[in-house]
């Protein structure tokens, strides 16, 4: 059974310095939590006072937990570590943490949002690239392999920049380089293309809140027209 409870790291983070925490390391081989899911070699990192939340570290990532959910000798080991309140200076924690995240939520949409623009206008800028090159394809039948080539090209940087590994490690791609074959025909099917190559990345770990670096190989295939811009059929990664 999978944790419903994962959150954005910026907004874990973001949270983690609104309220009351008190940090702690208690590590356990197995962790099994009231709902039925069972955390191997998990560690409970640290107690939120305020909302009554623990953040728990394991092969599934950072989890912040209810601690209803926790079992009840974990929940009162983390009690026991916190500091005691008065009844006025709970309440008076609770608002401020509750006007923190509000703004904490809100950051965490703008930031979601001002990715979404960026794609959706590297995907305008590309359809517009596309026409231009299909026309400058039917003019120029000599730069027909020039033109597949860019195509590819474009198309790549656009996948291993916004879409390849969704749900992986990867956060925001820093910066990609590409390193691409010169395009081949496919036997038996005209106008077709195959171009193969490697993508070279440095991007924000999820996980370790550090950077990344990694390669792929793949291959994109791409359909010429006439008087039609070239379109990508498929990509693979190897």
């Amino acid at each position: 059974m999978k944790p419903r409870y994962l959150l954005p790291l910026v907004l874990v983070l973001a949270l983690r310095a609104a309220a009351m925490v008190i940090d702690v390391n208690l590590p356990y081989k197995e962790l099994r939590l009231k709902d039925g899911t069972v955390l191997t070699d998990a560690a409970v990192k640290s107690f939120n006072t305020t909302a009554d939340t623990a953040l728990v570290l394991s092969g599934k990532g950072l989890i912040s937990l209810p601690t209803s959910l926790l079992p009840d000798e974990v929940t009162t080991r983390l009690k026991s570590l916190a500091p005691s309140l008065s009844k006025e200076e709970l309440a008076e924690a609770k608002v401020r943490e509750a006007e923190k995240y509000d703004k904490a939520v809100k950051k965490a949409e703008k930031r979601q949002q001002e990715a979404e623009d960026e794609a959706k206008a590297a995907r305008e800028a590309n359809r517009n690239l596309n026409v231009k090159q299909a026309e400058t394809a039917v003019t120029n039948p000599d730069k027909l392999l020039e033109e597949v080539a860019k195509v590819a090209a474009t198309q790549a940087k656009i996948y291993f920049t916004y879409q390849d590994d969704p749900h992986s490690n990867i956060g925001a791609v820093v910066k990609s380089d590409l390193q691409m074959d010169d395009p081949e025909p496919v036997p038996g099917w005209a106008g077709r293309y195959r171009v193969a190559g490697t993508a070279y990345r440095q991007y924000i770990n999820n996980q370790s809140s550090g950077f990344g670096r990694g390669t792929k190989e793949f291959e994109i295939l791409i359909q010429t027209f006439d008087r039609k811009k070239p379109e990508i059929v498929d990509i693979w990664v190897k």
